[in-house]
């Protein structure tokens, strides 16, 4: 009887100890903002970075514009054409994959500010 006891006050214990340590992960993700694992806050979009090269760039306009996404934004004349860059064609077809798929390209990175400027629309 007293092993059952001393048993069941031991898992008790534990499992106190279990839900405690779940309690301050949680309040402690949601007081510094951190992203809890396998949550993505939403709205988010995908951006060409800072170190991505134009021929990166490019090498991904090429491909994604090859079947993969609707590239007509980006043509002479429409919405997203200006800028005429690398940049500015890269990141709003890594958005637009991103939508497409759910993957930034290691060649861009997650935002959490719209990118979207004049009628140039991000969505």
């Amino acid at each position: 009887m007293a092993k059952t006891i001393t048993h069941l006050f031991c898992v008790s214990i534990f499992l106190s100890l279990i839900a405690l340590s779940t309690c301050e992960h949680s309040t402690l993700a949601n007081e510094t903002n951190d992203v809890i694992p396998d949550q993505i806050p939403a709205p988010t979009w995908c951006v060409a970075s800072a170190a991505a090269t134009d021929a990166q760039l490019q090498g991904f306009i090429d491909f994604a514009c090859g079947g993969k996404i609707e590239c007509r934004e980006i043509q002479p004349g429409r919405s997203c054409y200006e800028p005429n860059t690398a940049r500015g064609h890269g990141s709003y077809c890594l958005d637009a994959y991103y939508r497409t798929y759910k993957d930034c390209n290691p060649i861009g990175t997650i935002v959490y500010k719209d990118p979207s400027y004049g009628d140039c629309l991000y969505i």
